[in-house]
């Protein structure tokens, strides 16, 4: 009798501990899966956000440099650190570093993800809101002039946007394709070439 209660006892426990057959799991594993898929894309946009909230950020910081710079140089006398004053970006920075960002500071603020922004030669005084720093932009037809013609939407952010700041300071976050890009950009007037 007592064998007999022990076997019923010892088969109750087995059929407990087999809760979950391996189709039961593959089952559970697909819905993972599938629910992981369809949530990829929208975390790959909102970092993709971030990083160009963050290039515009550090793009406007430029501009305050470039700004705080110029007017200085009015007073003194001379005319430096904006891009017009200057042939390259080696001659922009020596204007700035270190009196007004320090040297890691225009590094970092200048690329993102390695890759640095364009700088156009614009007057700090240019009614036209040309644009001064662009990420994110490729110019079309072979143009260096932004806000003229077609861009397409490139690197550092694989064509989901673009990071631009203007010679009046405007900061402008774009998110979104070439199509999205263009349309933003429609109300800037050209700027110049870009400097090397």
């Amino acid at each position: 009798m007592k064998t007999f209660r022990s076997l019923k006892t010892l088969k109750t426990l087995r059929g407990k501990l087999a809760a979950f057959t391996l189709i039961e799991l593959l089952v559970v594993i697909s819905i993972i899966a599938v629910l992981a898929s369809l949530a990829l894309p929208a975390i790959t946009g909102a970092l993709v956000k971030g990083q160009i909230t963050q290039t515009t950020s550090n793009l406007r910081q430029l501009y305050l440099a470039s700004h705080s710079a110029y007017l200085d140089g009015q007073v003194a006398g001379t005319n430096t650190g904006f891009p017009e004053y200057t042939t390259n970006i080696t001659g922009w920075s020596n204007a700035l570093v270190p009196s007004y960002i320090s040297d890691v500071g225009f590094v970092n603020s200048l690329a993102t993800k390695g890759i640095k922004a364009s700088v156009y030669p614009v007057a700090e005084n240019d009614a036209t809101n040309a644009i001064m720093l662009a990420a994110g932009l490729s110019p079309s037809s072979g143009s260096n002039y932004p806000a003229t013609g077609t861009y397409t939407a490139g690197l550092p952010f694989n064509g989901k946007g673009a990071a631009v700041v203007t010679s009046q300071g405007s900061a402008i976050s774009i998110s979104g394709s070439t199509n999205t890009i263009n349309s933003a950009l429609s109300s800037c007037a050209p700027g110049g070439t870009a400097l090397q």
